[in-house]
């Protein structure tokens, strides 16, 4: 086996051991029990998905201890006072190992032994009057005021998709909600590691970014959590590796998909737009990559919450959620706009003992800020390198005009989506900055450029000065008469 052969097997076994390590990882720590609850945003994110499903007239199962979990609904706080104390007794004569009133809604939580299950649900219907309860099958609910109702409509559908799809195959518990996004964490390292050889063609490089993805507190936080982040970060991930590759069509349903997941996955189209510029002669192929593919891998993923509540529900809703993204929540200690996440400042909670923290990296996110003087000189020798850079600060941009339009109320989660383009240029500007050269070739550029502007603006001044022979009188008629004039 020759030196490359080697170099490329031992570079193929680290980045698979990595994905396997991160796999057995994140797993074993998202499975805990202590962490047998919701987690973060989790308590909207997944009962929305539940009860999505619920109207769609598919019902999940919890399974624990031998029992089925089962929650027992009830149209409002009259008609719960009224049946709660049947439901009880139909419960108990059934056995049931755990009971759960709900307070700020109506309803209550049983686990019922799975013998008993099918009687229960029989008697129910016996004991109890036709549309005075509902039986939502699955996990208990977070005790939240009406989220017995509630299905997220002012973020798209794709992330609930994804939590939903795991829900069925999997079933209604913590670590099958979490499960996704844990093998997409994983596959975020695969995705930045091409995508990063795929510029630099350096083993290094690619390591480097990798390291970067590994190591991320925020990846780290987003993926043992069901919420929407860790999915927009993947798909995220998946524009880049396609842009960087020239996939423009993939780059375009990646771009779409991540929107579909949250509307700041798709704070990177201006890259495609400029992209598709450069590369597109037919105005038709530039449309259908710009806009057609984006806005049908968009909206695919709504089909389901179009079928549960209607084309004109769903599109009111969807309409009316950019006021809500541009409206100011209210006070909140764990509030951190976009510029804090540079800094780590103010890490959101999701969990304590054991504790879950959406920190950021400073290290990575102000790299970024730095790499601004070196990009020029980066660019010469990279070319590729500008894709993944716009998609960052074009995502940054975006954060910062919703955040300037009144959406002040960021968290530092939301830096999750950065994560990917910002390892991607990390890895290959790392392997290249090695070199003093990098920065005083980029700062002659820069001030090459200013000296230029300067040089503009002074010549578009004296063009538009008055001509001089007409304004300046002639010095000699302003001369005394010699001493001798007669």
């Amino acid at each position: 086996m020759d030196r490359s052969t080697l170099t490329r097997v031992v570079f193929t076994i680290i980045v698979i051991l990595t994905m396997l390590g991160t796999l057995w990882y994140a797993y074993h720590f998202a499975s805990m029990g202590d962490l047998n609850t919701y987690i973060g945003d989790e308590v909207w994110y997944v009962p929305a998905s539940r009860n999505l499903l619920h109207r769609l007239g598919i019902n999940v199962s919890y399974f624990h201890n031998g029992s089925y979990g089962v929650n027992v609904i009830f149209p409002n706080a009259s008609v719960k006072m009224m049946y709660l104390s049947v439901a009880d007794w139909v419960a108990s004569t059934n056995g049931a190992t755990y009971r759960l009133e709900y307070m700020n809604f109506p309803g209550v939580y049983y686990e019922i032994p799975a013998e008993n299950y099918r009687s229960f649900l029989r008697e129910l219907k016996e004991d109890l009057p036709e549309g005075s309860y509902d039986v939502v099958p699955g996990f208990r609910y977070p005790d939240k005021e009406n989220i017995q109702n509630y299905l997220n409509t002012e973020h798209p559908f794709m992330g609930k998709d994804i939590i939903m799809l795991s829900m069925v195959l999997l079933g209604d518990k913590p670590i099958s909600w979490r499960l996704p996004g844990i093998v997409e964490f994983s596959l975020i390292e695969l995705l930045v590691v091409l995508a990063v050889y795929r510029i630099s063609g350096s083993y290094l490089a690619s390591l480097i970014a990798l390291a970067f993805v590994v190591a991320d507190p925020t990846l780290q936080a987003t993926s043992v959590a069901a919420m929407l982040d860790i999915h927009v970060a993947f798909f995220v991930a998946l524009f880049v590796f396609a842009l960087s590759y020239d996939m423009t069509a993939l780059s375009a349903v990646a771009l779409g998909l991540a929107g579909a997941t949250k509307l700041s996955g798709a704070f990177g189209w201006p890259v495609l737009l400029w992209k598709c510029l450069k590369e597109e002669d037919s105005f038709l192929s530039f449309f259908s990559k710009v806009v057609v593919l984006p806005g049908v891998a968009f909206l695919i993923p709504e089909i389901p919450a179009i079928d549960a509540i209607g084309f004109q529900t769903w599109l009111r809703e969807f309409l009316g959620s950019f006021r809500w993204h541009l409206s100011y929540k209210g006070p909140n200690p764990s509030t951190s706009p976009f510029w804090q996440w540079f800094v780590n400042y103010r890490p959101f909670p999701f969990h304590f003992n054991p504790n879950v923290f959406a920190s950021t990296d400073p290290v990575l996110l102000m790299g970024m800020i730095v790499l601004i003087l070196a990009l020029p000189w980066l660019y010469r020798r990279r070319e590729g390198i500008l894709e993944p850079f716009f998609v960052f600060w074009s995502t940054v941009g975006f954060f910062a005009l919703q955040y300037a339009l009144g959406g002040r109320t960021q968290f530092s989660f939301y830096a999750t989506v950065l994560v990917p383009p910002a390892a991607v240029v990390m890895g290959v500007a790392l392997n290249e900055l090695l070199r003093w050269e990098a920065f005083t070739e980029s700062f002659m550029f820069y001030s090459n450029m200013l000296a230029n502007l300067k040089m503009k603006q002074k010549q578009r001044l004296d063009d538009e000065s008055p001509d001089q022979d007409e304004s300046i009188v002639d010095q000699r008629f302003l001369k005394s008469p010699p001493n001798n004039e007669a």
